[in-house]
């Protein structure tokens, strides 16, 4: 591992650290320990980290997301096995590494990063989620670099690539809507495909299907999230036994019925292109 950070960077490998290598976070600005409670809102419900030993250090049973263990100053898409986007996997091919700024970059706009970091507008992360606050941001990374022990690396790493970004306007974003009749329709489809594992109540059912209304609910996806991820993890996941069997209106009406047992009120219809969802937050 020395060896090849010490190709990654052009650092000289007399240089590394050969037996008490420094903690990672000496090189991270951020606070590791806000990080902590940063990553635990914001991350743990799709991302674990999971040491060489299998030892469980953050997060929870959840896989949406790759392990985040040992990323710090490592290059893109390394997790095995793991279904990154495609243009997550052309960035894994070129020379950028995981730095606290593409780190940053990348957690606050996946897509926007990515489109820059491949000059492709075409690019597109299955990560929507994004990080409102850098400092949140920062504190991650330096949350994430604590727990990997194993290298040090010196912060003055000014040659390591990262992408260009454009300046542009942030969108402001909206409060999700959806209109009555897709909520009709997903409550038909529901009754008909989801009833038996989500119960008839969206708090369960018999073949143990996870509630779909209460404060677990709520926590996942009602904080300010964008509603792109609660719309890309049904269409992705569900139904279990045929993932994205439907059509991208009927994972919309599906949503909205279950935002009107949620107490979201009908308005404009809820839509299914991805930068549009990316926009709208889910909070009451």
């Amino acid at each position: 591992m020395l060896l090849r950070l010490a190709i990654m960077i052009g650092m000289p490998l007399a240089a590394m650290p050969m037996t008490a290598p420094v903690f990672a976070e000496s090189n991270a600005t951020g606070d590791a320990a806000a990080g902590e409670v940063a990553f635990a809102r914001r991350c743990a419900n799709c991302h674990m980290v999971v040491n060489e030993s299998g030892e469980t250090l953050a997060g929870r049973r959840n896989k949406t997301g790759p392990n985040l263990y040992g990323i710090a100053m490592h290059e893109l898409a390394l997790v095995p096995d793991f279904r990154y986007s495609a243009s997550m996997v052309a960035a894994g091919e070129t020379d950028l590494v995981w730095t606290e700024e593409n780190f940053v970059g990348y957690v606050m706009d996946p897509t926007r990063w990515l489109r820059a970091a491949l000059d492709d507008s075409g690019a597109r992360s299955k990560m929507t989620f994004k990080l409102r606050k850098e400092d949140d941001a920062r504190n991650i990374f330096a949350y994430l670099a604590a727990l990997d022990p194993e290298f040090s690396i010196d912060s003055a790493s000014e040659d390591i690539p990262k992408p260009a970004m454009e300046t542009e306007q942030v969108p402001v974003a909206i409060q999700v809507s959806y209109a009555s009749d897709q909520a009709v329709r997903g409550e038909k489809r529901y009754k008909k495909d989801c009833l038996e594992c989500h119960g008839d109540d969206l708090k369960g059912g018999l073949n143990g299907g996870a509630p779909l209304r209460g404060l677990a609910f709520g926590k996942k996806y009602f904080d300010t999230m964008p509603a792109s991820v609660m719309f890309e993890y049904m269409s992705a996941t569900m139904p279990p036994n045929a993932p994205g069997r439907y059509s991208e209106n009927t994972y919309a009406e599906l949503m909205a019925y279950i935002l009107k047992r949620n107490g979201f009120r009908a308005g404009a219809p809820l839509p299914t292109d991805l930068d549009a969802l990316d926009r709208m937050t889910i909070e009451k």
